[in-house]
């Protein structure tokens, strides 16, 4: 089978090492020595822009790694089935049912669900608030623990 599986998850992790590196750039320590650091404004939003790219690569990867193990092991008819269902329930009826892996599941597709569709009118809380560098960091956790959990070499 023909995949872009690798070129996904290759772009994904570049765009979270960009993401980090950027983020880091703008960290100083303080210059007395005192604990805590010195953020300087990153005005292009590199490390926000390189974040995002790695959360929906992340996703592209996971849509097309699921497609692929579905399609093998539930044959094409089935898969077309569930073929829209959540990730979760996807993950469920190819043998993931680990509950750590499934709560990070669902963090993952609500936190690229809030980045690619944003909503601009809703209120900004402490509770909603999500940083693309931590997620970006979480993401690819997460696929990397699917693919091995899915048994797949990528």
């Amino acid at each position: 089978m023909i995949s872009n599986l690798d070129t996904y998850l290759a772009i994904a992790k570049d765009a979270l090492a960009a993401s980090l590196a950027a983020e880091a750039s703008h960290r100083k320590p303080k210059p007395d020595g005192s604990p805590g650091f010195i953020i300087s404004l990153d005005r292009t939003k590199t490390s926000f822009r390189q974040g995002l790219i790695a959360i929906v690569f992340a996703g592209v990867y996971l849509d097309a790694l699921l497609h692929v193990v579905g399609t093998q092991r539930l044959g094409r008819r089935q898969y077309k089935k569930i073929h829209k269902d959540k990730y979760e329930e996807k993950l469920n009826k190819l043998g993931v049912t680990d509950k750590d892996t499934i709560v990070a599941c669902e963090r993952f597709r609500k936190a690229r669900n809030d980045v690619t569709h944003e909503k601009a009118t809703q209120p900004l809380t402490v509770k909603n608030l999500r940083i693309a560098q931590r997620e970006a960091e979480h993401a690819l956790h997460f696929i990397d623990t699917v693919t091995r959990l899915l048994c797949v070499v990528p």
